[in-house]
């Protein structure tokens, strides 16, 4: 059902209101579905960039094209899902990355279906990026156990290398929640709060240095051999499966009007009853 919605609401303690809607649907696509339709590359660049060895990261990593794939549950089921791949090799971790093409994005509400499957030394990354200091993460590492994920704003460590008291939460998921099973992941924006829920339960929040810059949304699978991935054995893959993605978002160029100015005409649209067809 069409719905012409002039701003998107979230329903939560962080509510607040966005000008722009996307939706992403990876399920119940056909095997002959290419990622390289417009529907995908208008809006997503899939990363061919690589990283070379360093002390920190012993592993050189190369982004590579064919690891983002449309896969299905069984050869003939018509469940299907976007996958984002991590592998090991004798020498290189090659890994997995989109990024939403838009670069303006300034505050939003992201919704991921997701799972994790795979080896342990990787990690599954959800986050808003403009640069190293003006970053919001959900990552799930494929080391620790599965009911555990971490929620960050960046940077995370002092000039020392130090960690900042403020930055990270690493937790259990809630509800009893396991990375492996499908769970919706969300994080919310605004300029006062840095919000991160699961399933729609919070999780928790943060005012620690809540990006204050123009950035874009980047999805994952990545390795390094590093101490925060460990190392992978050769052979072994790690996989980012999503079902779906849903984003509501203002834009440095648009800024949309307050509750109490908004106009009788608006039609104000509650996100998630925007996915189901409703208002």
């Amino acid at each position: 059902m069409s719905i012409n919605c002039h701003y998107y609401q979230t329903d939560s303690d962080t509510s607040a209101r966005f000008k722009h809607h996307r939706f992403y649907d990876f399920r119940s696509l056909d095997a002959r579905y290419q990622l390289h339709s417009n529907a995908f590359t208008d809006d997503w660049s899939i990363q061919t960039w690589g990283t070379a060895p360093a002390p920190s990261r012993p592993v050189r990593m190369q982004r590579i094209a064919q690891n983002v794939n449309i896969r299905h549950e069984k050869a003939k089921d018509s469940n299907s899902y976007l996958s984002l791949r991590a592998s090991r090799t004798k020498d290189s971790y090659n890994t997995a990355e989109i990024e939403f093409k838009q670069q303006n994005i300034l505050h939003a509400s992201i919704r991921v279906r997701a799972r994790v499957r795979g080896a342990a030394g990787a990690c599954a990354g959800i986050f808003t990026y403009r640069d190293d200091s003006c970053e919001s993460d959900i990552e799930m590492l494929t080391s620790d156990p599965t009911n555990r994920i971490h929620y960050t704003n960046q940077p995370g460590t002092d000039s020392n290398g130090e960690e900042m008291p403020d930055a990270s939460t690493n937790m259990t998921l809630p509800g009893g929640a396991r990375w492996t099973d499908w769970n919706d992941h969300r994080l919310d924006w605004t300029p006062e709060t840095s919000a991160w829920y699961v399933n729609g339960a919070l999780a928790t929040t943060k005012t620690y240095s809540i990006p204050k810059k123009a950035s874009s949304v980047i999805l994952n699978m990545w390795g390094d051999g590093g101490s925060w991935t460990g190392d992978m054995d050769v052979g072994a893959s790690a996989d980012l499966q999503v079902q779906w993605i849903e984003m509501v978002f203002n834009t440095t160029d648009i800024v949309p009007r307050s509750n109490k100015f908004t106009s009788q005409r608006d039609v104000v649209c509650l996100v998630d009853k925007v996915r189901r067809g409703r208002r």
